[in-house]
């Protein structure tokens, strides 16, 4: 007897094929991460280029959020590896009982 399929709405979102909520954070914190590093030298270019002070102070802001973002980015990595365990159990080692 075949199954009927499971409705579109009635799927995970890995299951619909759509990115899940935690691709598209990290989608977005890689995006973000991209555009600061872009704009971070290309502001100081600019601003060697031209000469301009404010240029180089626009650089110093990009440079001062982008090292609170990857200030950021690390301590979420560090809260996240916090609440992982620090060992699992893997189904392919043999447990054993010693009296």
């Amino acid at each position: 007897m075949a199954r009927r399929p499971v409705p579109r709405q009635m799927r995970t979102p890995a299951d619909r094929g759509g990115p899940t909520a935690r691709q598209q954070v990290l989608a977005r914190r890689r995006m973000t991460l991209i555009g600061l590093g872009l704009a971070v030298p290309l502001t100081l270019a600019a601003a060697l280029f031209t000469g301009s002070t404010i240029l180089l102070f626009v650089n110093l802001v990009f440079d001062v959020i982008l090292a609170g973002f990857i200030a950021m980015l690390l301590q979420i990595k560090q809260a996240q590896q916090g609440s992982r365990p620090k060992w699992t159990l893997d189904p392919e080692d043999e447990v054993r009982v010693v009296p």
